[in-house]
C-alpha cells in the first residue's frame, strides 16, 4: 500500500476550490438570463430566448456552487492548527451554501422546461411566479446567502488576525464577492469572480502544503514582523 506524503496529498479537494471560481467565470460569461427573482414573465422569455445558454450555464452553476463544499473542507483544514474554532465555522457555513446551492440549482432545469422556444405559456409564468412568492424560494436562497456571506466574513476575519494565508486574501475574497454579486454590469461581475479566483489560489496551495506547514511559515514569519516593527 501507498503511503508516501504524495499520494495523500488533497489534490481533488485542492482542484474543486479552484474550479469554483473557475466555473463561476465562465458561468457569468455564457448566461444571459437576468437573475431569478425578476419579473417571472420577463425572466421566462429570457430562458426562452437564450435556451442553449441558459443548460450550459446550469451546468457551470452546479460546478460553482457545488465546489463550495470542498471548499469548506479546505477551509477547516487550513485553519485547524491557527483558528480551528473560525476554520471549523467558517467551513460549515461554507458547505452549507454550497448544499443549498445545489438545491437552488436544481430548479433550474425545471425552468428550461416552463420556457419553451416558442415562449412560456400563461399557466408556466403563473406557475413561476407561485414559485418565486413562495416560502420555499426564500425558504432557501436567503439561508444560502447567509451561510456564504457569515463563512466568508469569518475566514476573512480568521486570516487577518493569524496571517494564516496572506492577508491580501482576505482583501481578494471579500472584495470578489461584492463585485460579483450580480448588482453590477457583467464585466464588473466577471472581474469580481477573477478577484475571488486570485483569493483561492493561496488556499489551495495552503491545503495542499499541509496545516503543519502553513504554521510553520506563519511562525516564521512573525519573529521577521517583530524585527522591523
Amino acid at each position: 500500500m501507498n503511503t508516501s506524503p504524495l499520494s495523500r496529498k488533497p489534490y481533488l479537494v485542492a482542484a474543486a476550490v479552484v474550479a469554483s471560481p473557475l466555473a463561476g467565470v465562465v458561468w457569468h460569461m455564457v448566461d444571459k438570463v437576468g437573475l431569478p427573482r425578476i419579473d417571472a414573465t420577463d425572466y421566462l422569455a429570457q430562458v426562452a430566448a437564450n435556451r442553449g445558454s441558459y443548460a450550459l450555464s446550469t451546468l457551470l452553476y452546479m460546478i460553482f456552487v457545488g465546489c463550495s463544499i470542498p471548499t469548506g473542507l479546505a477551509v477547516m483544514r487550513v485553519l485547524r492548527d491557527r483558528a480551528p474554532l473560525a476554520g471549523t465555522v467558517s467551513g460549515l457555513l461554507y458547505t452549507l451554501a454550497g448544499a443549498l446551492g445545489l438545491v437552488v440549482s436544481g430548479m433550474r432545469p425545471v425552468v428550461l422546461a416552463l420556457a419553451p422556444e416558442s415562449g412560456a405559456a400563461p399557466e408556466a409564468v403563473a406557475a413561476y411566479q407561485r414559485y418565486q412568492d413562495s416560502v420555499w424560494f426564500d425558504g432557501v436562497m436567503l439561508p444560502m446567502l447567509a451561510s456564504a456571506v457569515i463563512g466568508l466574513i469569518v475566514l476573512a476575519a480568521a486570516i487577518l488576525r493569524t496571517g494564516v494565508l496572506p492577508r491580501w486574501t482576505a482583501a481578494a475574497l471579500v472584495a470578489g464577492f461584492v463585485l460579483s454579486s450580480g448588482e453590477f454590469p457583467p464585466a464588473v461581475t466577471v472581474l469580481g469572480v477573477l478577484v475571488q479566483l486570485a483569493g483561492t489560489v493561496p488556499l489551495a496551495a495552503g491545503l495542499l502544503a499541509g496545516p503543519e506547514a502553513v504554521s510553520e511559515a506563519v511562525s516564521d514569519a512573525e519573529p521577521a514582523q517583530a524585527a522591523l516593527a
